[in-house]
């Protein structure tokens, strides 16, 4: 594509009638030698409009993204274009405006991310050489991308490929690091000396990056470059700590987040990092910081973070945390052990930070869901409140009678203001329950509270009222208190006191306000959730049966306050906390609380959210659950009903693949699959999805890594209802087994491969396989030869075993017609070398490989196998040398079965929950897995299949059953000379198996 016709194609869109047209004209051509240069062109080019460079940026960003490399770590690109690429990526990014450096600068990030440093081992070489003593506005770019590289080692864990990394960064880095931070100090006196404002804000932009880098060269250990000069690089953090200038910072705008604020927050995280990670090399200057940060909160003179000005929020968040942590520490705990201590905190520092601002109470009004995400305890927003709650539990835990009779001092003198006064009830309670929490509020609730207080008490005395007064008379933030006060001790309340607090919540879902009926919705969701800490097996507090009488009403309201806001679909997915209380619902009432008409109606309306979000969709937590719980009412209707219910969901799922709406296509292809499990097998599949075959077979579909898991099962679950649509011609096989030999090849998606394989061999008649089951061997062992991983040995190992335990199950035996056995999978293996190729591959990977299962089901199938291949008419003839070593590994594998009982007995409480009440633990982690869209596979945990299991009958931890199996194979064996053979403990091994 020329560079014309590319930025063309760019405009265009940037125009909505026409952006899917010119999107998919520009994925067409990405694929072309000499694209990416293309596109550098156009965003490098001064004769082009802004916005098309705009749009070139951040195509060029996402190109990089999906296409730069593989799972492998193999260019996608011509090695011409990389080279290009990674030549000219930095000069480009250095002439561009800000906004383009940004696009930019992440897609060095990415790039770095694959290569760096084996394969740009002179990036860093490139951008120290570029550093000028003289251009800020080319320094700033290049620290751009050194933080773009360097912040990606903040969450990992330690290993030493990363501090190998790190080190060739700073062997290159730190001293001219150093240098540019002495040279940027300089130079901003000498512009704070002249007043010139247009030149301080371009070197407070460098010092900012500076200090972000400083913080990534010290993340993970302190470089001794670092602490030999620390003092100098501490001296530069605390002056800027110190710094006030009308110059930068407004006092009269309430807004505006300026450089300077931004230069002192990130000053804060970095002394945080030091008190936390290296107090005792930091110990020297600790006191000095520890005094700056205390003052700048108390507002010292005239220092404005004593002003309320939601711009210093992020700021004074993190001055708390800094606090909270000096507060852990032995040596400072004086510091906060005394009456007067305390009491100047509260009041100067927990007072003014949980007080309901202005800026509160219009996020509560016009950013109700945005307001509820920041005021939950454990979500990923900080607020000055929950930080000061923080710090005031600390404290707690330095002297905990002192800090408990100071506080409920304030909390007795708030709570006899006036009802009117609204605010000083609201800092009641809150101080109230920040001081009876014992720890952090976690997921599950408060699980210990500080025993000087009673948290019964004080919500039958100060809390119940706002709950049972529901009329406009309380204040709907009063009404908010009550219900997380709720959320918040849910464990402190017995179930019959929340059975009793189940119809004032519920009555609360008919408030106007939406802060009110989305906590309210929350609190429901949560006490759904919770398990029973004295039974072992976790079962959930509530049952089918306690919420059967209201369940229909509560989805009912429910599903009317989402569709309620259905005029745009970024308003209608805008609450994923509706949604997710209606999953909770539904795994609670599972089928029994919900009449079947009512559930198709439900069914009926979650495809209308679909249809409606799938247009926008924005919110990728409310699209999940969305999905779950059309997942969940599938599961739990009649079986005899899921053709009727096929004929309703399959048209709006065909329309999302039609319309290819990639943030769904994964979900689709989840739910297509489920239909067609739960479809009995003596029903015929039906004609739509036949019509899928075609198209899910065809390369372009497989390109998403987060379609693969989905189309797999899609693919197995047609497989399994009617199999002759793969064999009725060649065409259909043929590609089938294409599919395969591209998952196998692939070291992120084998696994897939192994699946798909499984099914092929236990679905599809053998007579139609032979001709390709030389080619299917030759395809794995190519793979074991040369490329193997670790994964790739024990699947591989897993799936042998799997095709060798078929004749011990009836019902598979009986579709493979006793062909597949263990002498199947010996001829298998040697079909693709004559000479004993099996005995290669059967010493070098398979025996090994059984004794390194941790899976329980793994483990079964491997024991099973070998005491399955050991009577092999085959094995026992051709590979006779191998029965000693494989009954020496059989007894051996036997013997340790006592220790798996022992590891099944130590996490009895984990494995029950993942059974039974499976759903309680497993969808209380949906908050990590769909935290955002992306090419990954979002798996819908409600209709998640278990693997492949050709023995279920047979559970894993079932001793006695496996031990009794092989000892019926070792007594078919009948070999009392292979057994004089064994060692003398595995022989031991057979007395007490009775042999």
């Amino acid at each position: 594509m020329s560079l014309e016709a590319l930025s063309s194609c760019l405009e265009l869109s940037l125009q909505p009638q026409h952006a899917k047209q010119a999107e998919s004209q520009l994925k067409s051509q990405e694929s072309s030698p000499g694209f990416p240069i293309t596109l550098l062109q156009v965003i490098s080019s001064k004769n082009l409009q802004l916005p098309i460079r705009q749009a070139g940026a951040v195509f060029f960003k996402n190109l990089i993204r999906r296409k730069w490399s593989n799972e492998d770590g193999q260019h996608l690109f011509t090695p011409a274009d990389v080279a290009y690429v990674k030549t000219e990526i930095v000069n480009i990014m250095i002439q561009l405006p800000n906004n383009l450096q940004i696009q930019l600068g992440e897609s060095i990030s990415i790039i770095a991310e694959s290569d760096f440093p084996h394969q740009w081992e002179g990036l860093i070489d490139e951008l120290v050489g570029k550093l000028s003593p003289t251009d800020f506005l080319a320094n700033k770019a290049i620290l751009i991308v050194a933080h773009s590289i360097f912040k990606k080692w903040r969450p990992l864990f330690r290993s030493d490929e990363l501090f190998l990394e790190i080190k060739h960064v700073l062997d290159k880095f730190a001293e001219p690091f150093l240098q540019l931070l002495t040279k940027v100090d300089h130079n901003i006196d000498e512009a704070l000396a002249k007043g010139d404002k247009a030149s301080l804000i371009i070197y407070l932009d460098n010092l900012l990056l500076l200090i972000q880098i400083y913080y990534d060269l010290n993340c993970q250990d302190i470089p001794e470059f670092f602490e030999d000069n620390m003092n100098r690089g501490m001296a530069i953090m605390h002056k800027y700590l110190t710094l006030q200038t009308k110059l930068v910072t407004d006092p009269n705008d309430d807004d505006e987040v300026d450089v300077l604020i931004k230069i002192k927050t990130s000053i804060v995280e970095l002394i945080s990092l030091y008190i936390s990670r290296y107090a005792d090399i930091f110990e020297p200057l600790i006191e000095s910081f520890i005094t700056t940060v205390w003052n700048m909160l108390i507002g010292q003179g005239d220092d404005v973070y004593v002003t309320k000005q939601p711009k210093f929020d992020l700021c004074v968040v993190k001055s708390l945390s800094f606090l909270t942590s000096v507060t852990k520490m032995a040596t400072y705990s004086g510091l906060f052990n005394n009456e007067s201590s305390i009491k100047e905190i509260i009041e100067k520092i927990i007072l003014p930070n949980i007080y309901f601002r202005e800026v509160d109470e219009e996020l509560f009004e016009d950013e109700p869901i945005q307001y509820v995400r920041s005021d939950l305890e454990g979500s990923d927003f900080d607020t000055r409140r929950k930080s000061a709650t923080d710090f005031l539990r600390e404290l707690k835990d330095v002297n905990s009678e002192l800090v408990t009779n100071t506080v409920m001092t304030y909390v007795n003198q708030f709570l006899q203001a006036n009802e009117a006064d609204w605010k000083n009830k609201d800092i009641a309670i809150y101080l109230f329950s920040s001081l009876a929490a014992k720890g952090s509020v976690t997921n599950v609730g408060v699980t210990s509270t500080n025993v000087l207080v009673d948290v019964v008490k004080f919500f039958s005395e100060n809390i119940a009222k706002y709950l049972i007064n529901s009329t406009n008379d309380t204040h709907p933030i009063l009404k908010s208190d009550a219900i997380k006060y709720i959320f918040t001790f849910r464990n402190q309340l017995t179930k019959e006191q929340l059975v009793q607090i189940f119809p004032m919540l519920f009555s609360h879902l008919q408030e106007t306000n939406t802060v009110v009926y989305t906590f309210t919705a929350i609190t429901i969701e949560k006490l759904l959730s919770m398990t029973s800490f004295t039974d072992i097996n976790h079962s959930p507090v509530f049952t089918s049966s306690d919420i059967q009488p209201f369940a229909q009403d509560l989805l009912t309201h429910l599903f009317q306050l989402i569709l309620q806001n259905s005029s745009a679909p970024e308003k209608l997915s805008e609450n994923e906390f509706l949604i997710k209380c209606i999953m909770r619902v539904l795994i609670t009432a599972e089928s029994e609380a919900i009449t079947a008409e009512f559930r198709l109606s439900l069914i009926e309306q979650l495809l209308k959210m679909i249809s409606i979000i799938s247009t926008n969709p924005s919110n990728p937590k409310f699209s999940h659950y969305v999905f779950e719980s059309l997942g969940l009412l599938i599961k739990y209707s009649n079986k005899s009903n899921i053709s009727n219910l096929i004929q309703v969901i399959l048209p709006s799922l065909l329309t999302i693949l039609g319309n290819d709406v990639q943030e769904f296509v994964p979900y689709t292809f989840q739910i297509l699959a489920f239909m067609l499990e739960e479809l009995p097998s003596s029903e015929p599949l039906p004609e739509s999805y036949t019509q899928l075959i075609k198209p899910l077979l065809s390369p372009s579909v497989w390109e998403f890594r987060g379609n693969i898991p989905g189309i797999t099962r899609l693919l197995i679950a047609i497989l399994k209802q009617d199999p002759q649509v793969f064999v009725e011609t060649e065409q259909s096989l043929t590609p089938l087994l294409g599919v395969f030999q591209k998952l196998i090849a692939s070291k992120v998606n084998d696994v897939y491969g192994f699946e798909l394989l499984e099914a092929i061999f236990l679905y599809i008649p053998l007579n139609f396989l032979n001709t390709y089951v030389k080619q299917i061997a030759v395809v794995l062992l190519t793979r074991l030869k040369a490329s193997r991983t670790e994964k790739y040995v024990k699947r591989f190992v897993v799936f042998i075993f799997s095709l060798t335990c078929i004749p011990l199950n009836p019902e598979l035996n009986q579709r493979t017609h006793g062909l597949v056995n263990s002498d199947f999978v010996i001829n298998f293996i040697d079909s693709v070398q004559d000479g004993g190729l099996f005995a290669q591959i059967f010493n070098s990977f398979i025996l090994p490989t059984t004794a390194s299962f941790a899976n329980l089901q793994d483990r079964k199938i491997a024991t099973l196998g070998l005491s399955e291949i050991i009577h092999s008419s085959h094995f026992t003839s051709t590979y006779g040398q191998l029965l000693v070593p494989t009954v020496e590994q059989l007894l051996t594998n036997v013997k340790a079965l006592g220790g798996i009982q022992r590891e099944v007995s130590l996490a009895a409480n984990g494995a029950t929950v993942m059974g039974g009440a499976a759903s309680v633990s497993t969808f209380n982690e949906l908050d990590l897995e769909s935290s955002a869209f992306g090419s990954t596979f979002s798996k819908i945990i409600s209709i998640s299949p278990k693997p492949f299991d050709p023995l279920p009958e047979i559970k894993g931890n079932d001793q006695a059953t496996i031990k009794q199996a092989v000892l019926t194979n070792l007594k078919r064996l009948g070999q009392d000379g292979i057994f004089s053979q064994l060692s003398v403990e595995n022989q031991q091994v057979l007395k007490e198996l009775g042999l």
